[in-house]
């Protein structure tokens, strides 16, 4: 059943024991935010009645200035099962090799996938997970990604990344998928 929270509760313990610790964050972190997704496939049938999904969302750690949100998923067909997260692997270059200094390039070399996603929101409107991860407290260096729910799955559209130490928050796209079917 999507809906059985016990359920989602019992594997996010299981899955994250020993990785994930609310404790200092009070006891609303302890209770997952949920969201039902009504949606078709591209193979559906014209007229098929739509399907319907949970989403859920656990507190797993804060720090400083980043919270480590995990996602669980059930689209009605199956088991729930922990959200992994596309994102790209960067090579970062930096004049003189000093990360304070200017940044002489940013380059995707590979992906990895992530269990967790730092400081993050789901919009129900536009079906769409949010991340951003703060390098450090003053958010002058991070990164950030989007990953739209659709065809049933969510895949990673956006991604920009402010490599420069400077002070100024200004995230530049590494990835930008964002229009599409």
């Amino acid at each position: 059943n999507t809906n059985d929270y016990s359920l989602y509760d019992r594997l996010f313990t299981a899955d994250f024991v020993g990785i994930c610790d609310t404790s200092a964050m009070g006891p609303e972190a302890a209770k997952p935010q949920s969201w039902e997704i009504s949606f078709t496939l591209d193979s559906d049938k014209t007229g098929a009645p739509p399907r319907k999904a949970r989403l859920f969302r656990f507190a797993c750690a804060s720090a400083a200035y980043n919270q480590a949100d995990v996602y669980y998923f059930a689209d009605g067909s199956g088991e729930p099962r922990n959200l992994q997260f596309a994102a790209p692997e960067l090579a970062i270059r930096y004049e003189n090799d000093d990360s304070n200094g200017k940044v002489e390039s940013v380059q995707i070399v590979g992906y990895t996938a992530e269990d967790q996603l730092m400081n993050s929101s789901y919009d129900p409107q536009t079906r769409t997970i949010s991340s951003t991860n703060k390098w450090r407290g003053v958010g002058d260096a991070a990164s950030s990604g989007a990953w739209m729910f659709r065809n049933g799955a969510f895949t990673l559209v956006k991604y920009d990344v402010d490599a420069s130490y400077d002070g100024q928050v200004d995230p530049q796209p590494v990835i930008d998928y964002q229009t599409g079917p």
